[in-house]
């Protein structure tokens, strides 16, 4: 969400394929109903290919990265720990810029 509010098409930072699991999809349209960046991240993310994951919220973006060998891309610092104790590759929007971590 981060990034399609600061204006950051990830398309010009990252050579692989963008693709989002349906625990993110959920959450973007829940959150839609209340929130207009959630609304056009949703709108943004569903022109990716969508994974099929079980689990829900962040665990289902764990899920994703660890069974299609993925990175993920996340501000958010709970999950980014999460996914570093993992050994999946972690990367971050700021401002204009993505950065690996």
């Amino acid at each position: 969400m981060y990034s399609v509010k600061q204006g950051v098409n990830l398309e010009n930072f990252l050579d692989e394929e963008i693709a989002v699991p349906t625990s993110a999809l959920r959450e973007l349209k829940s959150l839609s109903r209340t929130d207009n960046d959630a609304r056009l991240a949703l709108k943004v993310a569903e022109r990716y290919k969508v994974l099929e994951v079980a689990s829900p919220g962040d665990d289902g973006i764990i899920e994703a990265a660890m069974r299609y060998k993925g990175k993920v891309v996340t501000n958010d610092w709970a999950l980014q720990q999460r996914l570093k104790e993992k050994g999946i590759r972690v990367t971050s929007v700021t401002g204009k810029m993505v950065r690996r971590l």
